[in-house]
């Protein structure tokens, strides 16, 4: 009896458009490394599949990130999921998706949203001692949606506007600081590079080895149209966001212009919560945010005051008071724009997909079977006055600040090149100016400055630069070896997030005596940061407290560091390895390592490598692995469609520990060796480890 009223309640909470979904029409075939494919008539039966795959990988850090999106997360983790929950109340993410629902979101499209949602209530519904929450049921359409818009709030920096403001780090925005800790590689080339005539694609985004924006690898197969394999996030995600079908590829990179805007506002000397605007004092509005708090075993219910101005939500802080506005959330379609660029058959369809501008920000680098590419610096870029500095703290008492939340920059505008003379395109999270062949690159001043585009590369750009003009042609084997490439470009180390990071050859050793060594063995490296390379170790020790500074600062970007930051760095990461290895002679894959459950391995590559790998401090003097090269995916387009299809995905495609598929493709990892892929049906079954239905 509980059980059917617990299925009662999943399906009263579903929309109008619901539909049924018969489970046993639908196949979830496993690889040996327990990659879903779906197959199904319906796209709708195939999210369904898709949400009920992930689930039984994931449900964990499903249920974690909906708690997010949701506002339960102060019923989930006490005061600090509170903290989420807040933002999440303040900015209104709710109302803003029952206001454009029906105008963002197709009804073709809410028949899938609501074929996932079915698939991940129906999990819930037969596996209730795997719930964290007693009340997290049903899911419903639009919480499927504040995942994405709260996704995006991250990736658009917007969040690190609240912790300045929160914090009271008014004097950052002066600086332009922001947390510019992402990153990823997207590289195309078109027939005109290629030793074969053929088109390749590599994605390489960089992201978390664990939680919810980490990845999880599938492919959907229907009789609708969606023929494709690639990745999208742990958290849960409805397609693929980054992917090859048999006609065309994308991938995705962060991309750092300017999202969002801080106004301050003027208040009145007197009259409290009062605001100047066109030369007229309004009221600000006064909201509740409804939070519930876990205190032990006691769930506390707590109304937070919070105001609204024309801008946005208001914060108030000791340098005075002020209101936040983002392109986070102008449009709500994100995952309606992934499912339709992963049924475009070619570049018409792709482009028009991507006119649908619902994707608030990342770069969009594209490769197909007619030999196309381009790369779109792609941002759902507010129209803003051209007569103010965007990039600071923007005046918030006129309408001339007030830009709509309902007209962007068109599409045709962004910075884009389409199929370049020299043949390929990258984007390694550097300056949309810098995408090809200098010869071809764009100009900034064709561009309006209210983007705040920076100007700026990062080292793996600069690597990349310096691989790609030692080849007049490619192979497909070469683009592997370029990705793969483990080494810094040591004529020079500056870049982005430090402007003068090379000035650090030229510290004073007659001064700073106890430096001499460190020093030394900087100016004597060759970059390289492979497991056996000692250098590389002192460089992977700086990067953490290279990393922790940015952090703690907001991570100021084009920013020059002081001679004494940079040589009180040196001395820490100099002391680290002294006092847990002994000597600054250590290989580095002694002490940097890829861990997994019962599995570990030395590992390559650095903070700013191509062939990507972030750590953190460990136990027992060593680095582990926390985010860099996580999926990852070579493809090959020849006249009649893919021709060849390789991935990795970090070290396995399930964020549970007593899944077999938790670290099993690891070693091969550590290796550089991607797995094959197929997309022909009868290969498929032939090969499968496991066939089952979504019940």
């Amino acid at each position: 009896m509980a059980k059917f009223f617990s299925l009662l309640l999943v399906f009263s909470g579903l929309f109008s458009f619901s539909q049924n979904i018969d489970p046993k029409k639908i196949d979830i075939v496993r690889d040996k490394f327990g990659v879903p494919y779906i197959f199904s008539k319906t796209n709708a039966e195939a999210a369904y599949g898709l949400a009920w795959a992930q689930c039984e990988e994931n449900f964990k850090t499903m249920q974690e990130f909906f708690a997010i999106s949701r506002g339960m997360n102060g019923r989930l983790n006490g005061k600090s999921g509170a903290v989420t929950d807040f933002i999440g109340s303040i900015f209104e993410f709710e109302k803003i998706i029952d206001e454009r629902f029906d105008k963002d979101i197709s009804p073709e499209f809410q028949k899938v949203l609501s074929g996932y949602v079915q698939g991940m209530n129906a999990y819930m519904v037969a596996h209730p001692n795997q719930m964290l929450l007693k009340n997290q049921q049903p899911i419903t359409e639009k919480d499927i949606l504040k995942g994405y818009i709260f996704n995006f709030l991250l990736m658009n920096h917007s969040a690190m506007d609240i912790i300045k403001l929160f914090n009271n780090k008014m004097n950052l925005f002066k600086t332009l600081g922001n947390l510019q800790g992402a990153g990823s590689n997207a590289m195309a080339y078109s027939p005109n590079k290629t030793i074969d005539g053929k088109t390749y694609l590599v994605a390489n985004p960089h992201q978390p080895t664990e939680g919810p924006s980490s990845f999880y690898e599938v492919a959907m197969y229907t009789e609708e149209g969606l023929n494709i394999h690639g990745a999208t996030f742990i958290g849960g995600g409805i397609t693929p966001m980054i992917a090859a079908n048999n006609n065309l590829g994308w991938t995705h990179t962060t991309n750092y212009d300017d999202y969002g805007d801080v106004f301050q506002l003027t208040v009145h000397p007197r009259k409290k919560n009062f605001y100047k605007f066109d030369g007229e004092w309004k009221k600000m509005e006064t909201k509740h945010a409804k939070l519930h708090v876990r205190i032990g075993k006691v769930i506390f219910h707590v109304n937070k005051k919070y105001y609204k101005s024309v801008y946005g939500p208001v914060f108030k802080n000791k340098d005075g008071v002020f209101a936040v506005r983002n392109n986070a959330y102008m449009r709500i379609g994100a995952a309606e724009q992934w499912y339709r660029m992963g049924l475009s058959k070619n570049l018409d369809e792709f482009w028009e997909a991507l006119q649908m501008q619902q994707i608030p920000c990342q770069t969009v680098t594209y490769a197909d079977k007619s030999g196309n590419i381009f790369h779109l610096n792609n941002a759902n870029m507010p129209m803003r006055n051209e007569n103010y500095n965007w990039r600071g703290i923007v005046p918030g008492d006129t309408s001339a600040t007030l830009w709509s939340l309902d007209k962007i920059v068109p599409l045709e505008q962004l910075a884009h090149i389409k199929n370049p003379k020299s043949g390929y395109l990258f984007n390694c999270n550097n300056t949309p100016f810098d995408m090809t062949d200098s010869s071809e690159n764009l100009k900034p001043e064709n561009f309006s400055q209210t983007f705040g585009i920076l100007n700026s590369n990062t080292l793996r750009a600069n690597r990349y630069q310096d691989l790609i003009k030692k080849y007049p042609k490619v192979s497909f084997e070469d683009v592997k070896t370029i990705r793969d490439d483990d080494s810094y470009p040591m004529h020079n180390l500056n870049f982005r997030q430090c402007m003068n990071l090379t000035s650090m050859y030229a510290i004073d050793t007659n001064v700073h005596k106890d430096l001499a060594e460190t020093i030394s063995r900087l100016r004597n490296w060759n970059g390289k940061s492979t497991a056996k390379d000692t250098t590389a170790s002192l460089m992977a020790v700086f990067g953490v407290y290279f990393s922790d500074y940015l952090g703690a600062n907001m991570a100021p970007y084009e920013n020059y560091f002081a001679d004494s930051t940079l040589i009180k760095l040196l001395r820490q990461s100099r002391d680290y390895l002294v006092k847990n290895h002994g000597s600054l002679d250590v290989p580095l894959g002694q002490i940097q390592k890829v861990r997994r459950g019962d599995k570990e391995f030395p590992m390559y590559g650095g903070i700013e490598t191509l062939a990507c790998c972030t750590v953190g401090f460990d136990k027992d003097g060593q680095l582990k692995m926390n985010k860099g090269d996580t999926f990852i995916m070579y493809a090959k387009y020849g006249a009649d469609g893919l021709e060849e299809l390789k991935t990795s995905n970090h070290v396995g495609n399930s964020s549970n520990p007593l899944s077999k598929h938790y670290n099993d493709q690891m070693e091969m990892y550590v290796n550089k060796q991607p797995k094959t892929i197929t997309m022909n049906k009868a290969e498929i079954y032939n090969n499968a480890a496991s066939v089952s239905h979504p019940e």
